[in-house]
């Protein structure tokens, strides 16, 4: 990934919608498992939502304009509130990868409709928006299942060690700025390559 690779202003606005879609479902399918195995009598921690400004992170987002990956914002989940425990965290961490991935096949049905629905200016818009939204799922859901604090996939560290919490929940800006500068120094891997073949259609 080099810096300003291809950034156009549609790329950009396609890269920020791109990045609102993810955030969408990866936050919804997240939070929709937190309330379905929520513990009756444990405290309401954060409802369903699949609003992207609910768990947009601006520093993410500037990752996903300029290398395509991004994250969803912190939640703090106390895995005591929830009916199975830690492996309850377990599950939200696969289902949200799961959702993650399928957005790509799922937007795959969509290419013909716009390139053969649509307006020619508005069906080239549509195709790299599709596109974008492809390549930040592809990017972000294995940096997301890295097991650090702030990614969705630290839930496994709290299902691990849920005495941890606070600790953990202080280490999120460390690996935050961690990750912008492995992200500008290039040094993340494109997983999209590998995926792609699995996920997209020829």
């Amino acid at each position: 990934m080099s810096l300003l690779n291809d950034l156009t202003l549609q790329a950009i606005f396609s890269r920020i919608f791109g990045t609102l879609i993810f955030v969408a479902i990866s936050g919804g399918v997240l939070t929709l498992c937190a309330q379905l195995m929520r513990r009756p009598d444990a405290e309401y921690e954060f409802s369903f939502s699949a609003n992207p400004l609910t768990h947009l992170s601006m520093p993410a987002l500037a990752m996903a304009i300029l290398f395509r990956t991004t994250w969803m914002r912190y939640r703090d989940l106390d895995p005591k509130t929830l009916r199975p425990g830690s492996w309850g965290l377990v599950v939200m961490v696969i289902a949200t990868a799961l959702a993650g991935l399928a957005i790509v096949p799922l937007l795959d049905l969509l290419r013909p409709l716009a390139a053969d629905g649509l307006p020619r200016t508005l069906g080239y818009a549509a195709l790299q928006l599709i596109q974008a939204t492809q390549q930040i799922a592809l990017a972000s859901v294995p940096l997301n299942l890295l097991p650090l604090p702030g990614l969705t996939g630290g839930l496994l560290l709290l299902a691990a060690w849920p005495e941890r919490r606070r600790q953990f929940k202080r280490a999120v800006p460390a690996v935050y700025a961690v990750l912008i500068i492995v992200l500008v120094l290039g040094w993340w891997p494109d997983f999209g390559a590998i995926l792609a073949p699995w996920l997209m259609r020829n």
